[in-house]
């Protein structure tokens, strides 16, 4: 991981400190399968989650197989999220030190 990688991911923590369920997030999960077709891993495209959400728990997403099943499970669309956050980064951070 770059420097600008960890950059990213101190303001995805500060920002969004919190797991889609409301815990806090404690890992880093990676996108890496867009409309089902999968991609090189990025590490600008992630998303924070609880253990529970991310490995452990009956719904997580690593035990469910996905992004999609995750999203079928629980509702939630982990891409978009990522997507959205890495977006207001965009705008918020990089836009403004240009």
């Amino acid at each position: 991981m770059n420097a600008a990688e960890r950059r990213y991911r101190d303001w995805i923590a500060l920002n969004y400190p919190d797991c889609v369920c409301g815990a806090p997030a404690e890992h880093h999960h990676h996108i890496i399968h867009l409309n089902g077709q999968r991609i090189t891993k990025d590490e600008m495209l992630v998303i924070g989650l609880c253990h529970q959400c991310h490995q452990y728990g009956e719904h997580a997403v690593h035990r469910l197989g996905g992004d999609r099943q995750f999203q079928e499970a629980t509702g939630w669309n982990l891409v978009e999220l990522a997507v959205l956050r890495r977006h207001d980064y965009e705008i918020r951070v990089l836009r403004r030190a240009a």
